[in-house]
């Protein structure tokens, strides 16, 4: 694995130790209550949303090591949106599963890289550490509130 690579999953290990510890210390009961943001976000739906941005970020890490990256268009926003939704379809269970091995899938395509360039430390750095950072205060705020 190249130095850069390992340097951004070394950010990432310490940053998911952080994400991990508070999605730890929810109540099972409460991993559906609504109530994390003023959009009516539950836990289950951070976890959710964070597992879709790493799974993207592992699919466009693809696409930049074959040569076949594009930027699509899909605004954030958007792509949000329409995670929401979904997330609101599935089981505690199946979105666990779903950030855990997205993140795991995020690092494999990061440490395939030849170089990390410019997009690809956008992507992973926005989707995992920089990503875990956003949310962790929300989170701590509605746990401890």
């Amino acid at each position: 694995m190249i130095a850069e690579a390992a340097r951004l999953i070394s950010e990432e290990e310490r940053g998911w130790a952080e994400l991990r510890a508070v999605l730890g210390r929810i109540p099972k009961a409460r991993l559906e209550e609504p109530s994390v943001t003023d959009a009516g976000w539950s836990p289950k739906d951070v976890m959710f949303h964070v597992g879709a941005w790493l799974a993207l970020a592992a699919r466009q890490l693809d696409r930049i090591r074959e040569g076949t990256y594009a930027v699509d268009g899909i605004s954030p926003d958007e792509r949000n949106r329409d995670w929401f939704e979904l997330s609101r379809t599935l089981d505690v269970p199946t979105v666990r599963a779903e950030l855990e091995s997205s993140r795991l899938i995020a690092h494999d395509a990061l440490a395939a890289l030849s170089a990390v360039t410019p997009e690809a430390r956008e992507w992973f750095e926005e989707s995992a550490p920089l990503h875990y950072a956003e949310h962790l205060p929300g989170l701590v705020r509605w746990l401890d509130g």
